[in-house]
């Protein structure tokens, strides 16, 4: 309460001076009910909360039904004060909300979610997040994505989690001429080739962040990268890429956490890839490299169970050494400067210290190379120290 007096009762000092404007803008920077709040104490707030550009409704708890309709209700009047007040843009809509049980999620809130989508879509929105999650049952896909989302043209940034995209009819209409920054998470599409005609209506992207997008129907896909010449950015984590992977040939910087077992037959040649960040997999480490070839900073991490300890990873990973590939990739010989090898030994000694001084072994113009250990490895750097190198001048750090 005395952050919302601090707003309200500073009416006679540097506050009131601000313009409506200014106000509204450093308004728009708190939790909605926050500002709601603030405005029940202060005359003026209660004028401008309706033109304020930014919704925020973020961490709100859905545990029981009450819950429920009372934040429905809260978000029902909100709007509609906006809509009777004349207010008709919301630059940025944040809804963010975590449900006990599926069944509120499904059947007594996402109606009204559904509806709330629909209408900031018309408000020329231009910064979506939409969040939503479900702790006792997890299992459940997310609800449909309003269509109405899919032909939103004043969308910068986009930003979704849980969701399924189902509905064939939507891409034909599929328009983000403006987005720029598109992050999906636990995101359900009919099939792969949705996924990319999403991707293809976004001709002017440049950040993507993927995590755990999924389909069961693995359709052939064609796609031209081209139309996706603005995106130099991605994140990929989780999700079965071989399908869709193609259409990130032009990325600069890619981080990707690839599936055990997975190898990158389907990989294109990413010709302007300079900064990878990959969790290694011991058979596809310089296969991807072979994909990479102007590739200048690498940085390599291990996927950690948290239900394994030490010794597992040790006895598991110990036993065989690494096959040294028979080939180069290019990037070694020609361009990689950096390279830095985090959670090292921490699976497999042997194997982390092959890997290790092959890269040494053949990168000409390795600068530094950066081991992080995670435990006291007696010799390792001595080990290292010891192998060949093809750069003079690449200095090695352990630890």
């Amino acid at each position: 309460m005395s952050s919302h007096r601090e707003i309200s009762t500073d009416e006679t000092g540097s506050f009131a001076s601000l313009p409506d404007e200014v106000i509204c803008q450093i308004l728009s920077l708190l939790p909605t009910k926050k500002v709601i709040a603030a405005s029940i104490l202060s005359k003026r707030l209660r004028r401008l909360w309706n033109y304020i550009p930014a919704l925020n409704f973020g961490n709100i708890k859905v545990k029981t039904l009450a819950d429920n309709n009372r934040f429905n209700e809260f978000v029902d009047t909100l709007l509609f004060s906006r809509e009777r007040a004349g207010s008709h843009s919301i630059d940025r809509f944040w809804l963010d909300i975590e449900y006990d049980y599926p069944y509120i999620a499904y059947h007594k809130s996402f109606p009204n979610v559904i509806n709330w989508i629909n209408y900031v879509v018309k408000q020329n929105v231009q910064f979506l997040n939409l969040t939503f999650s479900v702790v006792y049952d997890p299992g459940h896909t997310g609800p449909n994505l309003p269509i109405s989302v899919f032909s939103c043209r004043t969308l910068v940034v986009l930003k979704l989690r849980w969701f399924s995209v189902e509905e064939d009819s939507c891409f034909n209409f599929v328009g983000f001429p403006s987005l720029k920054a598109l992050h999906l998470n636990d995101i359900y599409f009919d099939k792969y080739e949705d996924f990319l005609l999403l991707l293809g209506g976004c001709p002017v992207l440049e950040d993507l962040k993927v995590s755990d997008v999924y389909s069961f129907r693995t359709d052939p896909l064609d796609f031209d990268s081209s139309s996706l010449s603005k995106l130099n950015r991605a994140y990929i984590i989780g999700c079965r890429c071989d399908y869709w992977v193609k259409a990130l040939s032009n990325l600069e910087y890619m981080r990707i956490q690839l599936w055990k077992g997975y190898h990158p037959t389907n990989f294109p040649i990413f010709h302007n890839l300079t900064h990878l960040v990959l969790n290694y997999n011991w058979d596809v480490v310089v296969e991807v490299l072979n994909h990479c070839p102007k590739l200048q900073n690498l940085d390599l991490y291990q996927n950690i169970r948290s239900d394994l300890d030490e010794d597992d990873y040790i006895t598991e990973d110990d036993q065989d050494n690494w096959d040294e590939p028979t080939f180069v990739p290019q990037c070694l010989s020609s361009y990689l400067r950096t390279c830095t090898i985090r959670d090292f030994a921490f699976a497999g000694l042997r194997r982390h210290l092959m890997l290790a001084g092959y890269i040494l072994k053949h990168a000409k113009v390795l600068e530094t190379m950066i081991i992080w250990c995670n435990r006291e490895r007696p010799g390792i750097e001595s080990i290292l120290s010891s192998c060949a190198k093809a750069s003079a001048t690449c200095q090695l750090s352990i630890y």
